[in-house]
This record gives structure tokens, C-alpha cells and sequence, in this order.
């Protein structure tokens, strides 16, 4: 009898902790969609920027190409500054591009890495933009006082020349911070993803 009493107990027993593994298997498949979901939403903002700035790159360099004729500047500066821009703007995409189904269905380490590689690269590009932007200024404010001095300019052509140079200082100086600051957000929201992963992977 005894026996029979303790048989029940562990059978009991048993359908208990299946009936706790169940659970904490439906709660971990809800907390790694959770994950996923978090993982599309906050990629969205960066493939959103990526897009708005292949838009954005000929729109500005149209307008530009005016501005560039006026000041006298030699049409290979533009092709550098056209070449930078598009060159970054496609590097961007490709940097920034992962398949939706890969953070929805894919492989929850084979992501991380991804996500861990995608940051390696963005500040490779980064430091890499940063040179370019260097080195396009001081050609550019190269020319342009060579052309004031040299009188190629209208009269009173030559004044507009350091006052252009000035504001393209300021707006090179802002240009910086800004792209620092969209850097940083970047990196930061590949982060957040990589700790998400981790604890999920974690509780694995």
C-alpha cells in the first residue's frame, strides 16, 4: 500500500515538472519573439536613415554643382566630393543590411555575430569618411583662396571666398558632430540587440 502511495507521489511528481517545463518552454519562445520583434523595430530607424541618405547624396550634390561653377573650383574636386558621397552611401547599405528573415527566423548566435561584425565595419567606414571629409576641406579651401588670389573670381568676388570658407568651417564643424552623434546611436542600438541576444542564448 505504502508502495502503491509513493508510486503516485512520483508519477506526481513527474507530471508536475513536465507540466513547469512546458511552461518555461512556451515563456522562453515568447521571450525570443519578443526579442526578434525588438530586434526588426529598432534596425528600422538605421535602414530608414540608409535609405533617406541615398536620396539625399544627388540631391545635394545638384545642388552643389551650381554653387561649385560660380566659386571657380576645378570640376575634379566635385567628382572627389561626388565619388565620397557615393561611395559612402553605398557602403552604408552594404554595412547596414541585414535580411529581415534573419532577425525574425534566423540563427540567434549566427545574428549576434552579424550584428558584432556590422559594428567592426560601420567604424572602419567611419574613420574612413572622416579622412575623406579632411582631406576634400583642405582641397577645397585650397582652391578656394588660390582662385580668390588669383582674381578668377567677379570683383568682390574674393571677400565671398572667405566668407564661404568660414561657413563651410562652421558647417563642416556641425556636419562632424552630427555624424558622431548617428554613429554612436548606431553602435549603440547594435548593442542593446547583442545584450538582448545574449540573455536569451543565456538562458538557453
Amino acid at each position: 500500500m505504502e508502495t502503491n502511495n509513493n508510486m503516485t507521489e512520483l508519477e506526481q511528481m513527474r507530471e508536475q515538472m513536465n507540466i513547469f517545463k512546458s511552461r518555461l518552454d512556451k515563456q522562453q519562445i515568447v521571450n525570443e519573439q519578443l526579442v526578434r520583434n525588438s530586434m526588426g523595430t529598432k534596425m528600422s530607424w538605421i535602414k530608414n536613415f540608409v535609405w533617406g541618405e541615398i536620396i539625399v547624396v544627388p540631391i545635394f550634390l545638384l545642388i552643389f554643382a551650381p554653387f561649385h561653377a560660380q566659386m571657380g573650383l576645378s570640376w575634379w574636386l566635385f567628382a572627389f566630393l561626388a565619388v565620397g558621397l557615393i561611395a559612402d552611401a553605398i557602403g552604408d547599405v552594404i554595412i547596414n543590411r541585414i535580411p529581415k528573415s534573419q532577425l525574425l527566423s534566423g540563427d540567434l548566435v549566427e545574428t549576434s555575430k552579424r550584428l558584432a561584425k556590422m559594428k567592426k565595419q560601420r567604424t572602419q567606414s567611419f574613420i574612413i569618411g572622416i579622412i575623406f571629409v579632411l582631406i576634400w576641406f583642405a582641397w577645397f579651401c585650397a582652391e578656394l583662396i588660390i582662385s580668390s588670389k588669383a582674381g578668377s573670381c567677379a570683383s568682390g568676388q574674393g571677400s565671398l571666398s572667405y566668407v564661404v570658407l568660414g561657413g563651410a568651417a562652421v558647417g563642416g564643424i556641425i556636419g562632424v558632430i552630427v555624424a558622431c552623434l548617428i554613429f554612436r546611436k548606431m553602435q549603440k542600438t547594435n548593442n542593446q540587440l547583442i545584450e538582448q541576444i545574449d540573455q536569451i542564448t543565456k538562458e538557453d
